[in-house]
């Protein structure tokens, strides 16, 4: 009993109770947490999040580390996370504005500072401290990276942690899921026709020179072929200057980069490892392909520097004072912030300096989830002492009625005014909704609603990019201006 105590409590005097401690009570806490994530209740699953509970109830037996260690391990996950996340939405931040885009990224603005809005209406009507506000108003719109930003910007303006943050973003999280699907619903009864609607016909300028691109490609009888690029000497090269259509006779139609359709124009910059669908002869494909590369194997090896080239500017640049006019402290980005802004410059104009930022989805999405995993784990491990006594005595219970109006209300009127002022289809709207809550399970329910079109999941990835960036800002601004 001895030896498992000494495992799982530490040891009095050795250097943060024991290296085996600190890697069996994080392993075991995002292992729980991971296992309870696929669970699913009435069809929604919470998923990375119950990392967070099953960190709150170890902390609140005692099982916890050293608190300096965790402040470490939780902001390096928080930096590793919010990087991977600006790899991610970096290529199609700037396209997200153009054609069709800016509108839909104006409701999902209205609908970040209306949270904003109803936020300091809660802290300045209940008394609710703004850092256990702020914590509420991540959790209702399931941001993480907010939570991480608040967290990071009290930090750095008092030198100390605050549970709070952490403890409204729990409570308040469930909600935030459920309450944004409940608005979907509500939101449909402001349509008289069902969730099926007119949405085949939203798209761009791009998809609809791909469309067209693709029907004259049928009726040539070409073939449609999808091409890695695997030569490095193409990143930052136009598609003007490859010229395929006249030296090769075949058309690239679509550009996938990190998941993110952007349109091929002869401005457009190839990426190395980005996915195009070429258009053309059987032949004069093939042709393509030796110029393009398509070798899986060359794009499997990793690319480092980058990254951690990247993840240090993004440190520089959090941590650079900025002063505002009435505002008594400097304004930081912080390790949310920083990292972010970097990644999301690195990776769109990269190509144009012939930098290679690529990383495959695969390994995006592990950098992601450990580095998520372990920030939650830490957040719940730190905020675990004080939970229960705040949900009981702490007036917890009223933080959950207050982040389901954070939830409801700015969700609903964006309803009303994408319905009748931007007369946005529903299952774009309510993908624009999901976006701006970046909450992937309300995301899953609206793609489920007409499977015969990917309007929602088109109206979150054009906001998404946007919405991720403010969350992180807003998060800052409301800790430092109202503290």
């Amino acid at each position: 009993m001895e030896f498992l105590d000494s495992l799982f409590e530490g040891v009095e005097g050795s250097w943060s109770g024991g290296i085996a401690h600190i890697m069996i009570i994080l392993s075991v806490v995002i292992a729980l947490g991971k296992i309870l994530g696929r669970c699913k209740i009435c069809g929604i699953s919470f998923g990375v999040t119950w990392v967070l509970f099953v960190g709150i109830v170890f902390g609140h037996f005692g099982l916890t580390i050293n608190p300096n260690l965790l402040h470490f391990m939780k902001e390096f996950g928080l930096i590793l996370f919010v990087y991977s996340i600006g790899l991610q939405v970096g290529p199609g931040f700037f396209s997200s504005f153009k054609s069709g885009g800016l509108p839909l990224n104006m409701l999902a603005l209205f609908v970040v500072a209306a949270g904003a809005a109803v936020t300091l209406g809660i802290h300045w009507l209940t008394g609710t401290p703004i850092t256990a506000s702020v914590g509420i108003m991540s959790g209702a719109v399931t941001n993480t990276p907010g939570l991480g930003a608040a967290q990071q910007a009290y930090f750095d303006t008092v030198g100390s942690s605050a549970p709070d943050i952490a403890l409204g973003y729990a409570v308040a999280y469930p909600l935030g899921v459920i309450g944004c699907i409940m608005s979907f619903i509500l939101i449909r009864m402001f349509y008289k026709t069902s969730p099926v609607s007119a949405s085949k016909g939203f798209a761009g300028a791009s998809e609809k020179y791909v469309f067209e691109k693709e029907a004259d490609a049928s009726k040539k009888n070409y073939v449609s072929r999808k091409i890695l690029i695997s030569k490095s000497k193409l990143n930052g090269m136009t598609l003007e200057k490859l010229d395929f259509p006249d030296h090769l006779g075949a058309t690239v139609v679509r550009i996938n980069r990190s998941g993110v359709e952007l349109a091929a124009t002869p401005q457009t910059r190839l990426s190395y490892g980005d996915l195009v669908t070429v258009v053309g002869s059987e032949m004069s494909v093939a042709a393509v392909e030796k110029v393009l590369g398509n070798s899986l194997k060359r794009l499997d090896q990793p690319n480092l520097i980058p990254i951690f080239v990247g993840i240090a500017l993004g440190c520089i640049l959090g941590s650079i004072p900025i002063a505002f006019p009435g505002i008594p402290q400097p304004v930081k980005l912080g390790l949310a912030g920083g990292p972010l802004i970097v990644s999301i410059l690195i990776s769109h104009f990269g190509p144009r300096f012939k930098v290679i930022t690529y990383t495959t989805t695969s390994a995006n999405l592990m950098l992601r989830e450990i580095g998520i995993a372990l920030f939650l784990a830490c957040v719940g491990l730190e905020a675990g002492e004080g939970f229960v006594e705040t949900i009981v005595h702490g007036g917890g219970l009223s933080w959950i009625f207050y982040g389901a109006l954070i939830t409801l209300i700015p969700v609903l009127l964006g309803g009303v005014l994408g319905r009748f002022v931007f007369k946005v289809d529903y299952n774009t709207l309510i993908g624009v909704l999901a976006g701006s809550c970046t909450n992937p399970p309300a995301l899953a329910f609206a793609s489920e609603q007409d499977r015969s079109t990917e309007a929602a999941s088109v109206g979150y990835a054009t906001v998404y990019p946007l919405t991720m960036f403010l969350r992180v800002l807003v998060a800052q601004l409301l800790i430092l201006l109202f503290l």
